[in-house]
């Protein structure tokens, strides 16, 4: 009896993506060849082209030094942003401010990681990912010198904002990037690496920043000055590891071999071609389409309630266990506390990444239909540990009989659960819309920065009052739970109609 397997039914690249996506990913040339598959015999999706400048076909050393620097611009970004944090007492006494306000500095920016990729993604569709890297990082290099600099509060964040925008711009590419080089059953556990650098970077940054400043020839400008040398090094590295991973199939086949010895392309820049011949504002509205994806607005909303907190938290260490509270912690020890989210992430890594992967390595071996709805049960255990890590540090922070172990397991237990679910919901919309994945990005890192940009502004004096902190964070523990069902229960059920059906609305395109 003959096998139906996928290796006789797909034949072509339209082919495989058909078997493995269904009719939702985007159309292709149809050119028949033999079925690519690894040594152990998987099919790779999507099929690479014969062409070595192709990013599926880079060595693997290349591919995961790209993916190294890449995933240090998720970490760069945050890291940078809590370096100071654990010195709000410093900057309120430095700039005669509330310590409530100084910590702003360190999260004001976010709203900026929101806002900037709408701006950084169609650039980039233009010019090439690789430039407008090198740009975002020179920015922010520039900011964070400013910032040691800075002889007032306006200034100082000012120039915090200004390194927000530089830096948002490889924390939106980086995703996209490392979609372009990895195949499906390699993608979760890279993805899983951004993830987790973008998830412990508040932390490590909260470590480390704590103990600049607790050196009292150092303190909070010098947090800054380290920044800038990490911004400085960042640049060095993106660029000579990271080559442009655009890669538009039909052009290069018909490109002629002289064009590709340019100087240019030997330092890896390689700009698109704009077939489509669209224009600029053409390109600069193709972000907001995918805004009316139900499989990518439902899975960012959710993430964004589920991790709200994470900005609040981190710059809440120094008001909740600093000297005014009932720890009576140095900015040294309150930048210990960032060790329970670094815990927690790590942890959450080691389960996320490769059980994404042993999802579709175990499909594609079975030779059943690639759903990418099969990752999402994983979130439950994300959810699960968020909202037990979220009760604990909320009714643990003003028990004055238990010590600061129990908090910060809580803040460990939400990390982890944060870890997971960021993982596979950025694998998820990513398989979902393969070649629209640096606007995925965009979407995600809207809803999860715009949500964590406010509870900063209100978490303290919500647990300055009566009830304390455990009010807040019952609340905020709730809603992930309420939320869950109406996004990311209705994909699990319906998700692969939901995909096929695509947005909820069409955008004109005569503009």
């Amino acid at each position: 009896m003959e096998k139906n397997t996928v290796l006789a039914k797909a034949q072509d690249t339209q082919d495989v993506k058909e078997t493995m996506y269904g009719n939702n990913s985007s159309s292709e040339k149809n050119v028949s060849y033999a079925l690519k598959t690894t040594k152990t015999g998987i099919p790779l999706v999507p099929q690479p082209s014969d062409d070595p400048d192709d990013p599926l076909n880079w060595s693997t050393a290349k591919k995961h030094a790209a993916l190294v620097v890449l995933a240090m611009e998720s970490l760069m970004v945050k890291f940078s942003a809590t370096l100071i944090a654990p010195g709000a007492h410093d900057l309120a006494k430095e700039f005669h401010t509330a310590a409530s306000k100084a910590t702003y500095i360190g999260s004001a920016p976010s709203i900026l990681y929101a806002i900037a990729p709408l701006i950084w993604i169609p650039l980039s569709h233009r010019v090439g990912r690789r430039p407008i890297l090198l740009i975002g990082q020179v920015i922010a290099l520039l900011g964070a010198i400013g910032v040691a600099q800075a002889q007032s509060y306006s200034a100082a964040l000012g120039c915090r904002m200004l390194m927000g925008f530089g830096g948002s711009a490889g924390l939106c590419i980086g995703p996209a990037s490392i979609s372009d080089m990895f195949f499906l059953h390699e993608k979760g556990t890279r993805m899983g690496v951004n993830s987790i650098l973008l998830v412990v970077a508040p932390y490590i940054g909260g470590i480390a920043g704590g103990s600049v400043q607790q050196n009292p020839r150092l303190r909070w400008r010098w947090a800054m000055y380290v920044s800038a040398i990490c911004y400085a090094f960042q640049l060095f590295a993106q660029f000579f590891f990271v080559p442009e991973t655009i890669y538009e199939r039909d052009v290069a086949a018909a490109e002629a071999p002289e064009k590709k010895n340019t100087i240019s392309r030997r330092l890896g820049f390689r700009t698109p071609t704009n077939p489509t011949g669209e224009t600029w504002l053409q390109t600069f509205r193709r972000p907001y389409t995918m805004f009316v994806y139900p499989a990518v607005l439902l899975p960012s909303l959710w993430v964004s309630v589920a991790v709200m907190t994470e900005v609040a938290n981190t710059a809440g260490f120094a008001l909740n266990f600093g000297t005014t509270s009932r720890f009576h912690f140095t900015t040294a020890q309150v930048g210990f506390c960032f060790f329970s989210g670094l815990i927690g992430a790590i942890l959450g890594e080691f389960c996320a990444g490769p059980l994404c992967d042993l999802v579709a390595k175990r499909t594609l071996v079975r030779e059943e239909e690639w759903q990418a709805e099969k990752i999402l049960k994983l979130s439950i255990t994300g959810l699960i540990t968020i909202v037990a890590g979220l009760l604990l540090y909320g009714c643990e922070l003003d028990n004055h009989h238990s010590g600061w172990v129990a908090p910060l397991a809580g803040m460990a237990l939400f990390v982890f659960g944060q870890e997971i679910i960021v993982t596979v919901t950025l694998t998820y919309m990513c398989d979902c819309y393969p070649d629209q994945a640096a606007e995925v990005a965009i979407v995600f890192q809207f809803f999860f920065n715009l949500m964590c940009f406010h509870p900063p502004f209100y978490t303290p004096q919500w647990i300055a009052q009566p009830g304390g902190a455990k009010v807040p964070y019952i609340v905020y523990a709730v809603l992930p739970v309420v939320f869950f069902p109406f996004c990311i229960g209705l994909l699990m059920w319906k998700g692969k109609e939901i995909r096929n059906r695509g947005p909820l609305f069409a955008f004109k395109k005569n503009a």
